[in-house]
Order: C-alpha cells, then structure tokens, then sequence
C-alpha cells in the first residue's frame, strides 16, 4: 500500500509540474473502486490506484450533494454514508432488529463470521439504539443457504435466536418454495453501492461507516466523534 501511494505521488508530481518532493503529496481513499484523491502544493486530482490516470477537474458527490475540492471532502465522501438524504428504507430489506433506542445503526453482516458474532454479543450490552442486521451471503454458498432459511424460517423466534448469535449457524426449517426473496437480492445491491467489501459493515445512526471489528470497541465506536 505505501508504495502504491509513493508512485501516485510521483506520478501526481510530474502530471501537474510540481517537482519532486514525494512527501508533500497526501492522499486520501475515494468511495469508488480504484480511485484515491491526492493534493500535492494545494492541488486536488482524482487518481487510479495504479497511478496511470489522472482525472481533472470537479467531482461532485450526489449522496452528500456537494463538490469535492479537498482532502478533507474525500475522506468525509468515503467515511460517511448519509441514509437520510439517500430516503434508504432499511425495513424493504427485512433486516433483524435488536434494541428499540432512538439511534439506529444498520449492520451487515454473515451468519458464519466469527467478528460478526462477537460484534453481536457486544450490541446487547449497549442501550439507547436500535440495531438493523442484514444478513449476507459474504463467506460463500453455505451462508447463501442459511441466510435464506432465516429469511423464510417458520419459525421467526428461532431465525432472530440465530441471527444473534443464541445458537450455531445453521439451515433452520422454511416455510416453502413460495418465500418472496427479493429482499436478499436488495440487500446485495445495497452492499456493492455502499462499498461493503467484507463484513461485518457498520453505519452509524450520524452516518459514519466502519469496516470489521475489534472485540469490545462497539460502545466506544457508538460514542465517538463524528
């Protein structure tokens, strides 16, 4: 990573005629695959990751409804995920709820992944929010199975037991082939637009994302400044 950033600099350097000074440049991830922003002497460009392209001019986040003209405008752009202004109903993708507090943060997550159980624990000891946990199919196609199951389980108490982490993973019974599914497939597309590339994915209730988990950070993460 740090010479992928080191030949942006460069490269940066050259295109825009600033000299050579690699340690001037910052550079800042982008919400879209393959992209960083880079500032070298108070000029902003929109970089490829291999370096090879350099995009000028204006960028403009239709999410936040602003233009990028900084560093600081692009790690907010690929820090924060503003649900309000994107009218995201998060009940259409028939999550799991936990807690019934004011706040609400939306979770994705795998039935099989370890992080994601331990972060499961630790929602249940935190109070004043209201959890939505959206099962996905991210570890393969045996969490595909089980994901559907708990979607169209019979029985909804045990499909929640599951959900939180009450009892093991596993294909619980389903009440038939008539189940409507597209509520899976919404979850899908919400993923690949917020940029979830592994679970489990947090969005706070201000909007600020987090990718993965550390066991025992959850209340602190819910406290911290925006």
């Amino acid at each position: 990573m740090l010479r992928k950033i080191l030949s942006l600099a460069v490269i940066f350097a050259s295109v825009t005629g600033a000299g050579h000074v690699v340690a001037e440049t910052a550079t800042t991830p982008l919400p879209i695959n393959g992209m960083v922003a880079a500032v070298k002497n108070d000029k902003l460009a929109f970089v490829s990751d291999n370096g090879r392209f350099v995009f000028r001019g204006t960028l403009y986040d239709t999410w936040s409804q602003k233009e990028i003209t900084s560093l600081a405008d692009a790690d907010r752009a690929f820090s924060y995920i503003d649900l309000a202004k994107l009218r995201f109903q998060v009940d259409d993708l028939a999550p799991f709820t936990y807690g019934t507090g004011p706040k609400e943060v939306v979770i994705f997550t795998d039935p099989q992944c370890p992080s994601c159980h331990q972060l499961v624990q630790d929602l249940k000891k935190v109070e004043g929010y209201t959890f939505k946990i959206l099962e996905l199919s991210a570890m393969g196609p045996e969490s595909g199975k089980i994901v559907r199951s708990l979607h169209c389980a019979k029985d909804k108490a045990e499909a929640l037991a599951v959900a939180l982490g009450e009892t093991k993973p596993r294909v619980v019974d389903q009440i038939g082939d008539d189940c409507d599914t597209s509520a899976i497939g919404k979850r899908i597309i919400s993923a690949q637009m917020f940029g979830v590339k592994g679970v489990p994915f947090m969005i706070r209730n201000d909007g600020l994302v987090r990718h993965g988990y550390e066991k025992g950070s959850l209340q602190s993460w819910l406290a911290g400044a925006n």
